[in-house]
């Protein structure tokens, strides 16, 4: 997986200690589960960091851009399947 960067215009509102990381927020429907940080992405996959909460393989999530990953858009909003959550972190795939 090749890593990347994303840089934020918009960080105001963001904590001191985020600025400069690639951070997503997610769900699933109406449930907000909080803010997890890309480690790598790939076209369709992504891995992310650890976080509160550790999502059995098989249950799908909405991941949205909290820092503008995406470059030139304002919104990314992706529908995703945990396909593995190891020692490296929670693999989404769609």
């Amino acid at each position: 997986m090749q890593a990347i960067e994303a840089k934020s215009s918009r960080t105001k509102h963001v904590p001191t200690e985020l600025v400069g990381l690639t951070i997503v927020a997610l769900s699933d429907g109406g449930r907000n589960f909080g803010l997890y940080r890309v480690k790598q992405a790939e076209a369709r996959t992504m891995l992310l960091g650890h976080g509160a909460i550790a999502f059995p393989e098989g249950m799908h999530l909405d991941i949205e851009d909290f820092k503008y990953l995406v470059p030139n858009s304002s919104s990314f909003h992706q529908r995703a399947t945990v396909v593995g959550n190891g020692r490296e972190g929670i693999l989404l795939t769609w």
